[in-house]
């Protein structure tokens, strides 16, 4: 997904889009891993770092905006977060890891 305004002073930066970009993939790609471990019957293990709180913190910077967010950046996340399903996936990821632990 891509987000570019047509004026540029509306528009987001690069950066913002690759940034945006870079953390929606992966925290795609590593939600659907422990999916996949959780349909094949195992229970999934994550080093410390990245166990259910780092996917709480990754669905957080995704859904919630920031004080300084401009308009442009809150609708590419709400439209990210609404057409990809990952913040679904973000939970089940969550509460699977959560699972595991206790």
């Amino acid at each position: 997904m891509a987000y570019a305004a047509h004026a540029s002073e509306h528009s987001l930066t690069i950066d913002e889009l690759v940034t945006c970009e870079l953390t929606v993939q992966a925290l795609w790609c590593f939600s659907r891993q422990i999916q996949t471990l959780v349909e094949d019957g195992q229970d999934p293990s994550t080093p410390d770092d990245f166990g259910w709180r780092f996917l709480r913190a990754g669905y957080s910077r995704l859904t919630t905006a920031r004080a300084q967010e401009t308009a442009q950046h809150c609708l590419m996340r709400e439209a990210i977060m609404k057409t990809s399903g990952l913040a679904e996936r973000l939970r089940a990821a969550q509460d699977a890891l959560r699972d595991s632990v206790g």
